[in-house]
């Protein structure tokens, strides 16, 4: 990790389906009372920088849901995503089209909205990554197991529409202006991690020349406080420290330095 010293003077400021008959349980639908596997999401829908090898990070070109079987062992599960999304393949899940639905399942037969995504478990404590090209946003979507003749289906979240504000349930943005150069800060609403952070022209002055946001990182501290001598070295924690001089300006946000104005070294 780089090491950058940072002399602030300013405040620290505190900074996240369809198969189903009208006479269905509340969360799903089933055949066979002995079969009684348990569908849960446990991480996601996130980022994910590497789909083969996936895991929520701040930032990524992909978007990932983690699922866990911890019922019942299953032969075959399945589950649907909206049907611009591209799944990838690293994680060994068969992706069928649109309307055609899973086979063995008929988890999204007809519903053309939708494609299947089936996963072969093995175990019985499963847990199990979809994960899909570009940044998507939560929808609600089923997810089915099969044992045998013996079905289960569970609704829960899903990946669906690509849009600028995707993770809605996590998620929010904040934008800082300095000397008439605007950066939007894309944040998760829970943690205070940085999703995303860019130029944001739309809300900068058209008559000021902004510099390219530069992002570091730092690991440590040098405090001053209203002209008092070095106040020692401080932890980089979540929350933000700002400061801001002359052309520049620098926010200190869960170890990145994000520095932007008009110029900027």
């Amino acid at each position: 990790m780089r090491t950058r010293t940072a002399y602030v003077s300013c405040a620290i400021v505190a900074a996240f389906g369809l198969l189903a008959p009208t006479t269905a349980m509340a969360t799903g639908w089933g055949s066979c009372s002995s079969f009684t596997p348990n569908i849960e999401v446990v991480e996601g829908p996130c980022p994910v920088s590497n789909p083969e090898s996936p895991a929520c990070s701040a930032q990524g070109n992909f978007t990932g849901i983690k699922y866990q079987n911890t019922g019942s062992s299953a032969d075959h599960l399945a589950t649907l995503v909206t049907r611009n999304n591209t799944v990838s393949g690293a994680t060994g899940n068969q992706t069928y089209n649109a309307c055609s639905g899973d086979p063995l399942t008929g988890l999204g037969k007809h519903s053309c909205h939708e494609k299947a995504v089936k996963i072969n478990p093995y175990g019985q404590t499963v847990a199990f990554w979809v994960v899909v090209d570009g940044r998507k946003a939560a929808v609600e979507t089923s997810v089915a197991a099969k044992k045998g003749s013996c079905i289960k289906s569970f609704a829960k979240p899903g990946l669906g529409l690509e849009g600028p504000n995707a993770f809605l349930t996590t998620q929010k943005t904040e934008t800082l202006v300095f000397k008439g150069c605007a950066v939007t800060f894309e944040l998760n609403a829970t943690t205070g991690e940085v999703v995303n952070a860019f130029n944001d022209p739309s809300q900068s002055d058209p008559t000021v020349t902004c510099s390219d946001l530069i992002v570091s990182t730092v690991d440590k501290l040098n405090l001053t406080l209203d002209g008092v001598g070095n106040l020692g070295f401080g932890q980089v924690g979540d929350g933000f420290i700002s400061s801001g001089e002359d052309s520049c300006t620098t926010r200190v946000i869960g170890g990145r330095v994000y520095t932007w104005g008009s110029p900027c070294p």
